[in-house]
Order: structure tokens, then C-alpha cells, then sequence
């Protein structure tokens, strides 16, 4: 006769056991197993194995039920622009991973290709497991899902796909993806995370020119119009005259027409973008306490409260929330760490390191004052700009008296920053003294003849008397100053103006 059982880890064991103990997730209870038995023939592997099987039984519906694993696809007929631009590497080689914030849609990115792979590939060659529900319980691995599935479930022949998202919170997991990598030539890995550093540092070593990263930023501008359902002629003028900041003047020209018919409109739907429409789920949300709820709960809690304690062992959760708050409210600021520190009462070398957490994680982004040498750079201070200027509203409640209205202009700064980050190998900002000028950038540091300066200007009236260093420092690279502004357009001499929501 042979007989196990699962206790919860909170029950006292009875009988006599086989010397087996470790930790099994349940229907999300946490059990440590013993084994009882005569004959000591039965092992922990056994209601190991059953585990997982159920696990991946669960989390792949595809295969039995898949109306019901694409069901929230459905209501979802848009796709982000990484979908694109990933879909042909799906017949490469090399791993794929995808990092970003959460909840720009990296979850569905993933369903959406599983689901472009379903109709040519067979329903079981493709394993999808999600592991932010911490399903890898005691000492169970990824391997463990691994050979469950290739032992029990993967089709003998054929290309085999596996999507693993949130990847982060697996030990080991680039040796073991190594591993199959380098003896499985059928198996194409697909894997997502919330955190850069988490898979930048081990995939240097461990899966070096065996891995292709790709970030899934929050919506473009030109992604929230979309998802909005704005005029559709209208978005597709925008989509021709939009400016990039390595523009041409024959494009500001062709830009006209298109600044006086359809000015306002955009001015607002790029203010309601800016404060609240960078997310996907709450794009088109009207109850702003739905909003901000978001994201507080789903974006800013869930990552400092769980992600960055997890990945990277902070206790202390409380300084890490008070000093996110702290730099929110500092957009487009120099930040001192000493002084920060003095003022939240912890050291400067902590707060240097959860900066550095948070950068990892996507939450904020720091700026340095130009200098062609790298290390003099970051000795010259350093501003903080948000990953999202939505975070803002997160914990601001905009109102109708217009008494944060001031803070327009740092969020549109924080919004141009993100964008030329995209565009350029290098922004810093330029101060000298007294003088400065909010953005430098270039793809080549040691040609100052590459250099583009930008001036952000989100006023009814651009002050040009403030843009004489700004204009200097452009006629020494011999470029036009480009000045965002919120509804002036043109060109005046060495200067282009661009409304911020004509920028693509």
C-alpha cells in the first residue's frame, strides 16, 4: 500500500517520512509535501511532475480550449508597432526578448504572436507559461517545465516555440535557456521582462549572440490617436507631415496646411495623452480616479513594491516609495544624492543605488550635463526625467482651476527626451554657469558638427530673449535650434519652431 500527502507548511507532520521536504504552490497555497509509505517507493518528483503538467495545462488553453486562451484579443484589434517589427525574427535563430514597463501590453504582445504562429504551426508546439504568478514553487525549475513539456506534450517533428513571460523571477533561467539554446536546435525561445538590468546583466555572459532585445516603450502619440479612434483622414495626414527631430526643412514647410486645419484638436488630445494616455488600458478611460488607480496600483506599486524587492533584495520598501515620490515631483530637475539624502534620512549611497534600481527598472531616466568625457559628465550632476510622464498624474490630480497647469512643461520636456533617446546614440544637457540649454544631442560625440540643441518652450508666447545661449551653442555646430512649443510653427531665421504634438 503506498499513500502521500500534501500539508499546508503551517501543519505539523505526522507519521514517518521518507525525508522528503520542500514546497509545492497549489491553487496559490504554499504545501510542503511528505511522503508516507511502506514500501518508500513513491517521491516528491511524482506530485512534482503532476504539478507542472497542471500548471502548463492551465496556462496553455490554446491547445484544447483556444477561443478561450485568444478571448481578450478580441477586443483588441490593435497592434503595438514592435509587432511588426519583431514577427520576422520569429524564423531566426537567436532568442528574442522583449523589455519594458509594466502594462504597455507586453503580456499580449506575446498572444498576439502566439496567435499569428497558430495559424501555420500546430496548437502544441507552441508553450506559453507567464511567471509573475510565481508558479516555480521549493526547487523546481524552468528546467523542470521544460522537460515536461518536451517529454510529455511537444510534437516529435517539427519547430518547436517557447514564450516566456516575465522570465525575471526564474534562478538561472539564461543557463538553462543556454542550455537548450545550444543542444535543442528545434526549440525558438521568446521571452519578456519588466526589469533591463535583470536580463542585460546575465544575458551578457550567458547568451551572448544568441539573444536579440527589443524594448516595448509606452504608446507613441501616434499609437494613442489610433487606440483613441480619432478622425481617421486626420490621423493620416498626421502620419505624413509628422517631424522628427532630424527633420528637414522641406518638411516643417509641407507641415503648414496641416498646423491650421487641425492645430487645436491635436493640442488637446496631446495634452490628454501627455497626463494620461500611455497606456493602453486606460486609453479612452474617463473616470480619472479608474486612471490614476492604474497607475499607482498596476504600474508604480506592483513594480516598487514587488518587482525591484524581488529582483534585486530591498527590504526597506518604504524609502524606496518615498523617494520615487520625492523625484515625480522634480521633473527636468538637478538632482543632488546628498541632499536628497539629507532630506529623506537615508545615506547617499543607498539612495545612489535605488536611482539606479529604478533606472533599471524603467521607472525614471537621469540625464547628465555635456562633457565629451563620460565620467567627468557624471561628476557634473544630473537631472531625473520619468519612464512615463503619466506617472505624474499618479500622484497629482489635475484640476479644472488650472493650479498645476505650470507643470505642463516639464512633463513635455520629460515627453522630448524619451523621443530623442529613441532617435539619438547620445542626450545630455548643456549648462554652463547660469546659462543652459534643455537638450544636446548627437550620434557622435567627438563631431561637434553633429550636434542638434533643443529648447522646450510650452507657453502661449515662446520667450526668444531666453534662446540667446541656446542659439550660440546651434551656430557653433552650424545646425538650425529647434524650439518645442505648444502652438507656434514655423521657420524664423536659425530657428524652427514645432509644436510638441507635431513630433513623431
Amino acid at each position: 500500500m503506498r499513500l502521500y500527502h500534501a500539508h499546508k507548511t503551517n501543519l505539523d507532520r505526522r507519521g514517518v517520512s521518507t525525508g522528503c521536504d520542500e514546497n509545492i504552490i497549489i491553487d496559490g497555497f504554499s504545501y510542503k509535501c511528505y511522503i508516507y509509505s511502506s514500501f518508500n517507493t513513491y517521491k516528491c518528483k511524482n506530485m512534482k511532475k503532476s504539478f507542472i503538467l497542471a500548471e502548463i495545462y492551465r496556462q496553455n488553453k490554446h491547445w484544447n480550449a483556444p477561443g478561450e486562451f485568444f478571448a481578450e484579443l478580441k477586443d483588441i484589434k490593435y497592434k503595438r508597432k514592435l509587432y511588426a517589427e519583431i514577427s520576422p525574427y520569429l524564423d531566426t535563430r537567436q532568442v528574442l526578448s522583449i523589455v519594458g514597463l509594466r502594462r504597455t501590453g507586453k503580456t499580449i504582445l506575446l498572444k498576439q504572436l502566439i496567435e499569428k504562429l497558430s495559424a501555420t504551426v500546430k496548437l502544441e508546439a507552441i508553450l506559453f507559461l507567464t511567471f509573475d504568478e510565481a508558479i516555480i514553487p521549493g526547487n523546481i525549475t524552468l528546467a523542470n517545465y521544460l522537460n515536461e513539456y518536451l517529454e510529455k506534450i511537444a510534437p516529435e517533428k517539427g519547430q518547436l516555440y517557447v514564450f516566456l513571460d516575465e522570465i525575471q523571477y526564474n534562478q538561472k533561467w539564461q543557463h538553462i535557456i543556454k542550455r537548450y539554446y545550444d543542444t535543442d536546435t528545434r526549440i525558438k525561445f521568446v521571452v519578456s521582462g519588466s526589469s533591463s538590468l535583470f536580463l542585460r546583466k546575465k544575458t551578457t555572459e550567458s547568451l551572448a549572440g544568441r539573444i536579440y532585445e527589443f524594448s516595448l516603450p509606452v504608446l507613441t502619440f501616434e499609437e494613442y490617436l489610433e487606440l483613441k479612434n480619432v478622425d481617421q483622414k486626420m490621423l493620416e495626414e498626421y502620419l505624413k507631415v509628422g517631424i522628427s527631430f532630424d527633420k528637414k526643412i522641406e518638411d516643417v514647410k509641407f507641415a503648414e496646411k496641416f498646423f491650421q486645419q487641425h492645430g487645436s484638436v491635436m493640442e488637446k488630445e496631446f495634452e490628454n495623452y501627455i497626463k494620461y494616455g500611455q497606456f493602453p488600458e486606460i486609453v479612452g478611460e474617463e473616470n480619472l480616479s479608474i486612471v490614476r488607480k492604474h497607475l499607482t496600483d498596476a504600474i508604480y506599486k506592483k513594480t516598487i513594491e514587488y518587482d525591484i524587492p524581488k529582483i534585486f533584495g530591498v527590504e526597506k520598501v518604504d524609502e524606496l516609495k518615498f523617494l520615487f515620490q520625492v523625484l515625480v515631483n522634480e521633473i527636468g530637475s538637478v538632482v543632488e544624492t546628498g541632499n536628497i539624502a539629507r532630506e529623506i534620512g537615508i545615506d547617499e549611497k543607498t539612495v545612489k543605488k535605488y536611482l539606479n534600481y529604478f533606472e533599471e527598472s524603467f521607472l525614471i531616466h537621469l540625464l547628465y550635463n555635456f562633457t565629451k568625457s563620460a565620467r567627468k559628465s557624471r561628476r557634473l550632476g544630473k537631472k531625473v526625467y520619468l519612464g512615463s510622464p503619466n506617472f505624474f498624474s499618479a500622484f497629482n490630480a489635475w484640476s479644472n482651476d488650472g493650479q498645476l497647469n505650470y507643470k505642463m512643461g516639464f512633463l513635455v520636456e520629460n515627453y522630448c527626451l524619451l523621443l530623442l533617446k529613441k532617435r539619438f546614440d547620445f542626450v545630455s544637457f548643456k549648462r554652463v554657469r547660469k546659462d543652459e540649454v534643455d537638450f544636446l544631442a548627437t550620434d557622435n560625440i567627438l563631431d561637434s558638427k553633429k550636434y542638434q540643441h533643443i529648447e522646450i518652450k510650452y507657453r502661449e508666447t515662446v520667450p526668444f530673449n531666453d534662446l540667446k545661449f541656446a542659439k550660440k551653442l546651434s551656430a557653433k555646430s552650424g545646425n538650425d535650434l529647434i524650439v518645442v512649443t505648444k502652438n507656434d510653427f514655423g521657420i524664423l531665421g536659425d530657428k524652427i519652431l514645432i509644436p510638441v504634438w507635431m513630433l513623431r
